[in-house]
């Protein structure tokens, strides 16, 4: 019998859940022990799987696969493949699948199913093997289902994912081993029984010496118990700094409520810390001058994309639950939550209609029409037939345009009718497009042939919406299509191919009323992912996006005028109505602004506060954008929201009174407080009545002395550049900063609020000045802000 140097080979895409996966996956084999009585029953010694073997890194992709994977392919004895919806764009695990059937055949292939429907997961070399059938005499080879041994470990999350891999890495196992499931199972079982035999008496001997402890210590623990409060409540408040860094706004509140009330029905003491994380968290003093976190709504599966209706007031976010969120825009209030139970296939399954219809296709694969502002079920339309369906509604709310396979249909909302239906037969592609009125409809068509090697061609129909009727059509070489826009009667139609591993980009524009195609263009090793047009009246401009480079193209044609790149993978461009500005969103959280008045592409720093490492998908909200993180189950909506009680004021612009010392004096200062770092010194300064000294340092720090004993008051860390002394409010707390950031201290000079722009203090109230206009607010209180947080929380 051969012996092998890999008990397993591990294959996956190189994506983040795909990895996770794997390398958890190779921990819990090369950890696993058989139960002893089957390890001598097989006369294994030592570890049961020694060894698993998995790329630590995507490979440049050849016409052969490198040496050291051969090796490794030809010298394991199993492959186990992690499936998942992104697995069949990966060549390289074609490869590697291709190779070890080619070496070992498919009964050593085991699947591991992460995400997705087996049919759309599941490689089609092992989905499907060739059986010659016999039918009417005749003898003819076609492919027939089959079913591989496979774990479902499909989750919510990536903690129910890796739940469930440690459960069905015994189904892993006892096809490895040639052992029954269930047998494995019950001996598993046994001795679990066993361990947890053993562990309760252990924890009733260690209880019983805890009791002991415990009353030795109750005492200390008595007089150490205000302690243990405080460090709580600090704790609560860096949780709440941390939230907010995350964009958790929500729970920032919430624990710094709790840091400043009650926490597990323990009262807190009040600390400076949880009432100046209590300010931020709720943003009283926020002018608007930036985009921010500002709620969330959290789904039950990991969130995957938003449709939005037409005026953007309404959204839903379908999740890894398979779930639909129906939600406000504004307000994050939920409508409804649908379930769909996987036949909600992609994101052309879902679709507003208008601004008061949303329709998707329900848990019996029939498309449910449904009122946005309760969530109730309008219509149903039963299909003829069960299958994936790609679904759209215009943004006017007359029509729903929806494909079965080989089919079109156009149904009328007014009419509550079918106008008509198309069929072909090729397969429509997902993708439905209307022109800019909605007069017409643009769907592609293409042949159902999965060979990564061959040539594909889409024909492009457009339809005339209120008639159903075809009016003209044409063929490009091309197999994906990434987005249709129209101006007046021409179509601009962003498509890719993919031969093997060349791939291309080709941008066409074509008159869609005569036939006819004005110009193409095509980017050799582009993948096209968004278009759009400037929207001012008399421009020609037409943005492409692929990866990180915006190309922006002459509409008459096709020449590329200006290219702009960004820091990273870009997840949406928008223009801007009325000027001449693109605003590009990128999946690192930063956002560019690109001006063709000026040809110019700025990173627009501290007017989008993104702080998540990494987004998959942002959309426009009523108000703002929502976004959604990488691999997590909230949807995040960002606004430059201001505090409402805000008032705008007329205010004559004057200097800031400078209280600032001499840099000449500096060294006598120095001297007479003997202030340490004296190269780091930035600034000094006095309050009004030369009570206190202020030294601001170049590393952002604050020292704060008494002028009359002349000794170190307060070290303030990390506040940035502090130039005025704004004065003392009727609470006898001080104001002190600089135009764009500035801090309230507490009579201990504790930090306890924080004010963008700040211009002065007037009569008890803050002025700030935001694009120069000036808003004047109230102080607020701990009381005050406690109310704020209760009525948030709410």
């Amino acid at each position: 019998m051969k012996e092998y140097k890999y008990d397993a080979f591990i294959s996956y895409r190189h994506s983040e859940l795909d990895k996770y996966v794997a390398e958890n996956l190779h921990k819990i084999l090369e950890n696993y022990e058989l139960p002893k009585n089957i390890k001598n029953q097989l006369n294994i010694e030592g570890k049961s799987i020694k060894r698993v073997f998995r790329d630590q890194e995507e490979l440049p992709l050849a016409s052969n696969l490198e040496d050291p994977i051969i090796d490794a392919l030809n010298n394991s004895k199993y492959l186990i493949v992690i499936c998942s919806l992104r697995l069949k764009d990966s060549l390289w695990c074609k490869k590697e699948i291709e190779t070890f059937i080619k070496i070992r055949g498919k009964k050593n292939i085991f699947c591991v199913l992460i995400d997705g429907e087996p049919r759309d997961s599941f490689p089609e070399e092992v989905l499907y093997e060739e059986k010659e059938i016999t039918k009417n005499g005749k003898t003819k080879k076609e492919k027939v289902l089959v079913e591989p041994l496979a774990a479902d470990v499909r989750g919510a999350n990536k903690k129910e994912v890796l739940k469930k891999l440690k459960k069905e890495k015994l189904r892993l196992v006892a096809g490895m081993f040639n052992l029954n499931y269930d047998d494995l199972k019950q001996r598993h079982k046994q001795r679990k029984q066993k361990r947890i035999l053993f562990t309760t008496v252990s924890i009733a001997v260690f209880c019983l010496l805890f009791a002991l402890y415990t009353g030795v210590m109750l005492l200390k623990i008595n007089n150490q118990q205000r302690i243990l409060k405080k460090h709580q409540a600090l704790s609560l408040a860096k949780d709440s700094e941390n939230y907010l860094n995350i964009d958790d706004r929500y729970d920032a509140i919430k624990s710094s409520y709790q840091a400043l009330t009650k926490f597990n029905g323990v009262k807190m003491p009040y600390t400076p810390e949880a009432e100046y994380a209590l300010s931020e968290s709720l943003g009283i003093y926020d002018s608007g001058t930036s985009y921010k976190a500002i709620n969330e709504i959290e789904t039950k599966g990991i969130s995957y994309y938003i449709k939005t209706s037409s005026n953007n007031k309404y959204a839903a976010v379908y999740d890894g639950s398979e779930q639909i969120t129906l939600f406000k825009t504004k307000t994050l209030d939920i409508i409804k939550i649908f379930n769909v139970n996987g036949n909600l296939t992609n994101e052309n399954s879902i679709s507003f209609i208008g601004n008061d219809i949303l329709s998707y296709v329900n848990e019996k694969g029939n498309i449910s029409l449904v009122n946005v502002k309760d969530g109730k079920q309008i219509k149903e339309i039963k299909k003829e037939k069960y299958s994936y369906s790609s679904i759209k509604g215009d943004s006017k709310g007359d029509y729903l345009v929806y494909t079965d396979t080989d089919k079109l249909y156009i149904y009328s909302i007014k009419n509550n009718k079918t106008i008509g239906n198309i069929e072909k037969d090729e397969k429509f592609l997902k993708s439905i497009y209307y022109s800019e009125n909605n007069d017409y409809v643009f769907v592609a068509t293409s042949e159902n042939d999965l060979d990564l090697n061959k040539e594909d061609h889409l024909t492009i129909h457009v339809i005339e919406t209120k008639t159903a009727n075809e009016i003209n059509e044409v063929t490009l070489d091309a197999g994906y299509i990434s987005g249709i826009i129209t101006k007046n009667d021409n179509a601009y139609l962003l498509l890719n191919n993919s031969i093997g591993t060349d791939y291309n980009m080709l941008v066409v524009s074509y008159d869609f009323i005569s036939g006819e195609t004005n110009w193409s263009k095509s980017f050799e090793n582009h993948w096209g992912k968004f278009i759009t047009k400037s929207y001012p009246d008399g421009t020609n401009d037409l943005a492409i996006v692929n990866y990180d480079t915006i190309n922006i193209l002459d509409m008459d044609n096709g020449d590329v005028v200006e290219s702009f790149n960004t820091s990273s993978e870009i997840i949406n461009i928008y223009s801007y109505l009325n000027n001449e500005i693109y605003l590009v969103f990128s999946n690192d959280g930063s956002v560019n602004f690109i001006n063709m008045k000026y040809k110019n592409n700025v990173e627009y720093i501290g007017k989008f506060k993104l702080n998540i490492e990494k987004y998959s998908f942002v959309t426009k909200a009523e108000n703002g954008f929502l976004l959604i993180p990488r691999n997590e189950n909230r949807v995040i909506l960002y606004d430059a929201k201001s505090n409402k009680k805000y008032k705008k004021v007329n205010i004559e612009k004057e200097e800031l009174k400078d209280n600032s010392v001499s840099s000449s004096k500096y060294e006598s200062l120095v001297k007479e407080y003997k202030i340490k770092n004296k190269d780091l010194i930035n600034r000094i300064f006095y309050d009004t009545d030369k009570k206190i000294l202020f030294v601001n340092y170049t590393n952002n720090d604050i020292a704060i002395y008494d002028t009359k004993e002349k000794k170190l008051l307060k070290l303030l860390n990390n506040v940035g550049t502090i130039k005025y002394y704004f004065g003392k409010d009727k609470y006898n707390r001080i104001y002190i900063g600089d135009i764009s950031d500035s801090y309230i201290l507490d009579e201990s000079f504790n930090k306890v609020g924080h004010i963008a722009c700040l211009f002065k203090l007037k009569n008890d109230k803050v002025i700030i000045h935001n694009n120069d206009e000036y808003y004047e607010i109230k102080i607020y209180t701990l009381e005050d802000i406690l109310k704020e947080a209760k009525e948030y929380l709410k």
